[in-house]
Parts: structure tokens; sequence; C-alpha cells
């Protein structure tokens, strides 16, 4: 295992990244940067990064192993989690517990941008089951 070391990291230094299936990529056209993650940096346990979607574009229904957190940083959306629904908007916290399926879309004129943690050590470990 790398030896961990503090990283810090601005967002504007990042490209964007998206879905590399394209029929995803269609249908969910969000995109997001991955600020920490342990494939790219000797960090583990937490990956982080800032997702953009835009007006009326929705992260399709899915769930997966590593709890997930949001916050809202900008724009309007609504998040469906089980059997739990609320909207969102900046300042919003949003706690995603594993496996439990869940969606969210912008639902403003502008995109909805959130920051997400998920517990483990890399992007590339987790794996999205899309539930519909």
């Amino acid at each position: 295992m790398p030896v961990q070391k503090p990283l810090i990291r601005h967002q504007g230094e990042l490209d964007w990244e998206g879905w590399t299936d394209p029929d995803l990529a269609a249908k969910s056209p969000c995109r997001w940067k991955l600020l920490v993650t342990g494939e790219r940096d000797a960090s583990s346990g937490l990956v982080s990064g800032i997702a953009e979607l835009p007006p009326g574009v929705a992260l399709p229904l899915h769930h997966h192993e590593p709890e997930e957190t949001y916050y809202v940083v900008s724009g309007t959306g609504h998040v469906a989690i089980d059997d739990s629904e609320a909207s969102l908007g900046p300042g919003s916290a949003v706690y995603i517990p594993s496996n439990a399926k869940h969606t969210v879309r912008c639902t403003g004129t502008e995109p909805l941008v959130f920051v997400f943690c998920l517990a483990c050590d890399r992007f590339d470990q987790n794996m999205y089951h899309f539930d519909a």
C-alpha cells in the first residue's frame, strides 16, 4: 500500500469525466470530477468528487455497496432513496446507505452541482448496478 500523504487539489485543474457506456451517457449525460481517489492518489477509505446534472437530467436508479453522501453546492433537484424522497437545494446533505436504491435529478433551470463521497478506496472499485 502506498504511503498516504496530504493532498490538496482544485477542481478547476481537472477535466470532466462521464459514462464510458454510450447508451448510459445518452440516457444520463451527467459529468463529474474525481477529487480524491485511490487509483490516482495515495488515499484510502474515501473517494470524493463533484458532479453536475444538467436541467431535466437524472442519474438513473441504481445501487452500490459503498455508503455515499451528497452535498448540494448549487441548483435544485429531487432525490429518491428506497422509500424516502426529498427536494434538494444548496446546503442539502444526503446520506445513502449501502445498497440503497437511489436516483437524483435536476429539477431547476440551472445544473445541479453536488459533492459526492463514497466509502471505498477507489472510484473504479464502485460497481454501479442500474435498477431501471
